[in-house]
């Protein structure tokens, strides 16, 4: 059970004391006040958990949130790919892995409570009134992981905040609860009362970023791993106050409070232009990206360091995703593809047409040789399979294509996302502003030519979530997204295989998870945690 502490323990030196034993929660405050130092270990456990590898089941999908991301994606209507022994996402495509005894809900629910108790140990050792700038931003890293991850929980366990803000949703498990929990259990909260919670959070987070970026001493800069060179790329797998108003306009947009949700957006794309952080040019992305964490379009991510072991076998985000990597399980046919009615919406102005191989299989003219010749060349590449149509371009590689190494920095958080909140946000509220905000984004960074003059909210929202469905392919988005605005999962048409075409409308409870059989077993306080859903059948497709 979550409550009862069957997680994987942050690694610090919070819980030892000087002469042995394990400290309680008043003794770890008293030790951090003394030595703030203590409290690092424990906010360093925070992105690390996030991209921990081979911690909970060992699979080769056991690589964290990049491996989540994949996870959702393919439960929607937007990635496609093959079935076969090396699909091991093959689940999420079927929608089989709803229920409360397999894999891909253990994991998820595991993981993100995983971050939720790392980040309560992180909450729980630093008093909210420290007045110590570095302790301030400790705390603050643990608020946002924690909302992070609670934000996650609420898009999968279940359904939208607009067709039921007092549905029950999961246990809201916090420093100031979990001993009691371990002993007693935790019912499940509402979706409100979850939101509540994530805004509290990051309104608490921001408060503490902005108090402890006025210090002139110790800063996000000196939080970094040991014996990590690229300090650019650790100090992005921390949150800070942009991120921690990134994940707040998130949390706002998906609990349909517009002006809020705009607000924070603004102000995230703000602190992100005085960090010299903007979207993706068109010329960056003429080409396969979307891999560098140190990457302007980058707010907050997961570092990949290609000299660690993870990064050369098969377990890792790139062997499943790209294609690029010589040893992967992409390369063996099952390569993640578009939705090709999607594609056919792209027009040909648009740089993103490109990110995606096109029908006939053929690449754009604007990719690179060492790619297109790793795509022309088929089969007889490293032995691999030949890309098929509407295969993914989007994600590149650190080096030439092909490569042995599966080392690619995922997006947690990027400008371009800002943007859209802001426009959905705005076009909820007044349209033509929404509008325009819309399309100066669209026009200034990937079609010079576009335009859109939608006159309603409805209108507006259906062309943000259409743009969400193209810049945001591949980053986990886009399930959430279904799920958000009630959209069920029609596959017919879209290019997926014969067994995996399913029309799912956006009420049936398969779209949800089941709160896994362990923690209803163990937890006393769950109740209704079943849902009774049915595995959905596959359906006649469409041309």
């Amino acid at each position: 059970m979550v409550a009862a502490g069957a997680l994987l323990a942050a690694c610090n030196d919070l819980d030892q004391l000087p002469t042995g034993g394990t400290a309680t929660e008043s003794q770890k405050e008293e030790n951090v006040k003394l030595n703030p130092e203590l409290a690092s270990a424990a906010v360093n456990s925070l992105p690390n958990q996030v991209n921990s590898f081979m911690t909970e089941f060992e699979t080769h999908i056991d690589f964290g949130w990049g491996s989540m991301m994949l996870m959702t994606d393919m439960r929607g209507i937007d990635m496609s790919s093959n079935v076969s022994n090396y699909q091991h996402y093959s689940a999420a495509m079927e929608m089989s892995d709803f229920g409360g005894r397999y894999y891909d809900n253990l994991y998820y629910w595991n993981y993100s409570f995983n971050t939720v108790r790392s980040a309560n140990m992180v909450i729980a050792s630093i008093p909210a009134d420290t007045d110590n700038q570095l302790l301030m931003y400790y705390r603050a890293n643990g608020l946002a992981f924690r909302a992070f991850a609670y934000f996650n929980l609420a898009q999968m366990y279940q359904f939208t905040y607009a067709k039921d803000p007092n549905a029950l949703c999961v246990p809201i498990i916090l420093d100031t609860n979990m001993n009691e929990t371990a002993t007693n259990g935790c019912a499940r909260s509402t979706v409100s009362q979850v939101y509540t919670q994530i805004i509290d959070d990051l309104t608490e987070s921001i408060s503490l970023f902005e108090a402890a970026a006025k210090s002139t001493e110790d800063h996000p800069e000196g939080v970094t791993r040991e014996n990590q060179a690229n300090t650019t790329n650790i100090v992005k797998t921390f949150a800070n106050a942009t991120v921690a108003y990134g994940l707040r306009a998130r949390a706002h947009l998906f609990s349909l409070k517009y002006k809020e949700a705009a607000d924070d957006a603004q102000k995230a794309i703000d602190l992100a232009k005085e960090d010299g952080l903007e979207p993706y040019g068109r010329n960056d992305v003429a080409i396969p990206a979307f891999i560098k964490l140190q990457d302007k379009s980058f707010i907050w991510g997961m570092y990949a360091d290609p000299g660690e072991s993870e990064y050369i076998g098969v377990a890792n985000r790139a062997s499943h995703l790209t294609g690029w990597q010589t040893n992967g399980y992409a390369p063996t046919g099952v390569y993640r593809r578009i939705n090709k009615i999607l594609y056919n919406t792209i027009p040909a102005s648009d740089v993103r047409k490109g990110w995606w191989l096109d029908g006939s299989g053929k690449a754009p003219a604007s990719l690179p040789g060492t790619y297109a010749n790793y795509i022309t060349s088929g089969v007889t590449a490293a032995g691999n399979a030949e890309f098929p149509p509407y295969a993914q371009l989007k994600f590149g590689s650190y080096g030439d294509a092909p490569q042995a190494s599966g080392a690619i920095d995922v997006p947690l958080m990027r400008v371009e996302e800002m943007y859209l909140i802001l426009a959905e946000a705005q076009g909820m509220l007044t349209p033509t502003t929404g509008a325009k905000t819309l399309s100066d984004f669209v026009k200034t960074y990937r079609q010079p030519d576009y335009s859109f003059n939608g006159s309603t909210p409805d209108a507006v929202r259906e062309e943000v979530w259409r743009q969400r469905r193209i810049e945001l392919w591949g980053e986990g988005f886009a399930y959430y997204d279904l799920m958000r605005l009630q959209k069920g999962v029609d596959r017919r048409g879209g290019g997926f295989p014969a067994e995996v075409v399913l029309n799912v409308a956006p009420d049936n409870t398969c779209l949800l998870f089941d709160i896994p059989q362990s923690e209803i077993q163990r937890n006393p306080l769950i109740v209704n945690g079943t849902n009774g859903s049915v595995i959905p059948t596959p359906v006649a497709d469409i041309e």
